[in-house]
């Protein structure tokens, strides 16, 4: 009887911190042609199904004349799409690479409009599941394969190749976020954890300002006006999130990946020295780093010829060595 008690006020202390923590929803209504908003960008809009059945949208930049040999695998960020990687992927493909933006469940356009919560995951092994799908499905198109993270994607990448160490032949971190500066407070942490049990799929608004992304005027406003990003993430997300985070602080050690770090002197969303700390962390990590000293987070937007060159410049090099093994 007194275990019922206990249980029944903490149901309603949990319901408490609930009502407390109600935040207005803050997801853009997304447009009803999202494929075609992206297909205006310069890449192709595709879909594929995962391991439940599920379609999921991306956006391909696939070479025109002659079949690619290397395949680049993008994963993006908490709050943004496969949009964001627009410029950078073109570039990429004129350099001869065949670049696949993936958005992921919940965000760009995969959405309400494919029967998704934006923001919203139920765990991250259903994200690692897509991933996995997805290269199940390209890998006997191509002689090597890179997976590409940026920001949280970083993190989601990383933790793929804990996972699925095999599936891939190299990955490039873009300032992943891997260890972040911004937070919540704590009072927010309550609610998040308590609408996790109660609603998982309540929207929280995420800690980042749009001018820690980019400090390019005509970028800013692109992404402050951006129809497709995500300004909230779900309880249930938020927490997943830290789960992973924990995965990776137990299981980090055992990577064996061939890496290309980029980081941002003035990265204000990025722990710079705790990433690098973590990623040195592995003996068996071959860790190349690139630091933009000048450059906020979102380099892809900032300096996407200088960073385009460097990958082309580090991944003609890996695949050389690779082929001569």
């Amino acid at each position: 009887m007194k275990n019922n008690k206990v249980t029944a006020v903490a149901f309603i202390i949990l319901l408490v911190l609930l009502a407390a923590c109600d935040q207005p929803p803050r997801l853009t209504e997304l447009p009803s042609a999202a494929d075609e908003l992206c297909a205006g960008t310069g890449g192709t809009p595709m879909v594929f199904t995962s391991t439940d059945g599920a379609e999921l949208g991306f956006i391909a930049y696939q070479q025109r004349d002659k079949p690619a040999t290397t395949a680049l695998i993008y994963l993006h960020g908490i709050e943004s799409h496969a949009g964001w990687f627009d410029c950078a992927a073109r570039m990429l493909r004129d350099k001869g690479y065949d670049v696949f933006c993936l958005d992921r469940r919940g965000s760009g356009i995969n959405r309400e409009n494919r029967n998704f919560t934006s923001g919203h995951i139920a765990n991250f092994d259903i994200l690692i599941a897509d991933i996995n799908a997805f290269l199940q499905q390209k890998s006997s198109d191509y002689k090597h394969i890179i997976l590409v993270g940026l920001s949280w994607g970083g993190k989601l990448a990383y933790t793929y190749n804990l996972i699925h160490p095999d599936d891939f032949d190299g990955l490039i971190l873009i300032t992943p976020g891997l260890v972040s500066k911004v937070d919540v407070n704590l009072p927010t942490k309550l609610c998040i954890f308590s609408a996790s049990l109660i609603k998982p799929t309540t929207g929280f608004d995420l800690p980042i300002a749009t001018e820690m992304f980019t400090t390019t005027s005509r970028y800013y406003e692109w992404i402050q006006n951006d129809p497709l990003r995500n300004h909230q993430a779900s309880a249930k997300f938020l927490m997943e999130s830290n789960r992973m985070d924990g995965f990776i602080k137990k299981n980090g050690h055992r990577s064996r990946a061939s890496i290309l770090l980029f980081l941002a002197g003035n990265d204000e969303i990025i722990d710079n020295e705790a990433v690098l700390t973590l990623l040195q962390n592995s003996p068996d990590n071959n860790l190349s780093l690139v630091t933009y000293q000048e450059q906020t987070h979102s380099i892809q937007f900032d300096a996407p010829e200088k960073m385009t060159a460097d990958m082309d410049s580090w991944l003609q090099q890996y695949i050389a060595r690779r082929n001569n093994r």
